[in-house]
């Protein structure tokens, strides 16, 4: 009689596990099911779902350790500092370096040369983890092709990585993969061109197959480049350079381009270069966050002085993306009040009906990486 009270607590622990497992949607659940089918060709990719932990990416808007900044600049202190209780715990900080770093003083941009001294570059990693630079932006090239040159032997004198410019396209085009906590990532960075038709290429060059330049975005071979990521890769982000200067909305171009990367299979969208705060969108379940606004700037205009970064947490398949606001005081980023933080994103442009704003005025969008975003 004991061994019958035995089997059937068993049956009814194994019953409660199942129930369970269905409850959470657990990826076990889905192997047991596989096995049960007699399907084991996917078990691998189930396992791999199940060894999958937590990682976390940071985007941070526009960062220029020129002109005026060094003023508030010390290579003792983080310039991270207000707001390092986010960026120094994430495995991944991505900023956009909207300058080069180097010494050469033939500017070839006649309006806004911007560069800043490589002693800077260290300052940068505001990061316990990974920190990688974008350069696919309108200031890289401010100094020619020399300039980009220093940038990138600079860059990677002090170890920091950088997507986004190169010798040739296949050089700048090419993504960044990174393996986290068994998660694979890749960033991609480009500029949209048609921004900047006035500028020549001496000037702002677009890369070619021989030829150094930005990586320009592309509506054919884009797509193409990020549904070849997506295919071996669980997270693939899109940070571009796009918008009008100091428009707060997005424009047909930016919204086009951030489509057509959600429907090659990115799993969220970032843009910079407006210097002003654009709003968000939730486009096929994937964030579109149009513009970051600045992050380390100098910039003297009110407008620009009202930002905000975002935090992505990705824990199993389920993300987290954290929108925090911040004022640019004295060039640096501090995060704002709650009341001042909640009156920034309830007035962006787009708003996003999906984003929860919290108390603490932190705006919190909750996705799944398992949808299939391939047409």
């Amino acid at each position: 009689m004991k061994e019958k009270n035995k089997i059937i607590v068993i049956i009814l622990l194994l019953i409660t596990l199942i129930v369970l497992l269905y409850a959470l949607d657990s990826p076990y659940l889905h192997m047991i099911e596989k096995i049960k089918d007699g399907n084991t060709e996917n078990l691998l990719d189930v396992q791999n779902e199940i060894e999958r932990g937590n990682v976390s990416i940071t985007v941070t808007g526009d960062v220029m350790f020129g002109r005026n900044t060094p003023g508030a600049l010390s290579l003792d202190e983080s310039p991270y500092r207000f707001v390092s209780n986010v960026t120094s715990n994430t495995d991944i900080l991505l900023v956009n370096t909207e300058n080069p770093f180097t010494t050469t003083s033939g500017a070839v941009k006649p309006d806004v040369p911007l560069k800043a001294s490589p002693d800077y570059i260290p300052l940068i990693n505001g990061t316990n983890g990974t920190v990688v630079s974008a350069n696919a932006n309108n200031h890289v090239f401010d100094y020619g092709v020399e300039g980009m040159r220093d940038s990138i032997k600079n860059l990677d004198e002090n170890g920091i990585l950088h997507i986004g410019a190169g010798e040739n396209k296949q050089e700048a085009t090419n993504p960044i993969t990174l393996e986290r906590n068994g998660h694979n990532i890749t960033i991609f960075n480009y500029m949209d061109s048609k921004n900047f038709q006035e500028y020549s290429q001496e000037v702002m060059p677009i890369a070619g197959d021989d030829k150094p330049g930005y990586s320009a975005w592309d509506d054919v071979e884009s797509p193409k480049q990020i549904m070849e990521a997506k295919n071996n890769s669980d997270i693939v982000l899109v940070y571009i350079h796009y918008g009008n200067e100091y428009s707060r909305q997005p424009n047909d171009d930016q919204i086009s381009i951030s489509h057509k990367a959600i429907d090659a299979g990115a799993d969220a969208v970032v843009g910079t270069h407006t210097h002003v705060t654009q709003g968000i969108e939730v486009y096929n379940d994937r964030p579109i966050f149009y513009s970051l606004g600045n992050f380390i700037f100098d910039q003297s205009n009110p407008a620009t002085h009202t930002a905000y970064f975002v935090s992505f947490n990705v824990t199993g398949e389920n993300v987290s993306a954290y929108v925090y606001p911040v004022y640019i005081s004295g060039y640096l980023p501090q995060f704002m009040s709650p009341d001042d933080g909640k009156s920034l994103l309830n007035n962006l442009n787009p708003q996003c009906s999906q984003m929860e704003v919290t108390d603490d005025g932190i705006g919190v969008i909750k996705y799944n990486l398992t949808r299939n975003t391939t047409k």
